[in-house]
C-alpha cells in the first residue's frame, strides 16, 4: 500500500468531501448532516493562507485561546469518529478549507 492510501475493508465504503470555512473565528461543522463513519482523514488545502484548526464543538483557531489540532497548508490528521457531524473547523482566514476522506 502506498503512503497516504486508506485501505478499504471488504463491505465498507469510502467517501470524500471538501469544506471551506466561510467566516474566520466562527467554528463550523465539517458536514451539514449526519454521516456515520469509522475514520476520517482531514487535509488542509495546499492553497490555504493560514492555519485551520480541527476539533470538536469547542474548537478555536485564535492563537491566544486555541483549542483543537492546528493544520498548516498540506498537513493532515486522521480521526477515529463515529460520525462526521462531530468534527468542527475554525480558521484564521475566511475562505481557507480542508478536503477529507472517510471510511464507513
Amino acid at each position: 500500500m502506498a503512503e497516504g492510501q486508506i485501505l478499504r475493508e471488504p463491505g465498507k465504503a469510502i467517501g470524500d468531501g471538501r469544506k471551506i470555512v466561510t467566516a474566520a473565528g466562527t467554528r463550523e461543522a465539517l458536514v451539514a448532516s449526519s454521516v456515520p463513519c469509522k475514520e476520517v482523514a482531514i487535509t488542509a488545502e495546499t492553497d490555504n493562507t493560514g492555519s485551520i484548526v480541527v476539533g470538536g464543538n469547542s474548537v478555536i483557531a485564535a492563537l491566544a485561546t486555541r483549542q483543537g489540532t492546528p493544520l498548516e497548508p498540506g498537513d493532515s490528521v486522521i480521526l477515529k469518529v463515529s460520525d462526521l457531524i462531530v468534527v468542527y473547523l475554525d480558521s484564521m482566514i475566511s475562505g481557507d478549507g480542508v478536503t477529507f476522506t472517510y471510511l464507513n
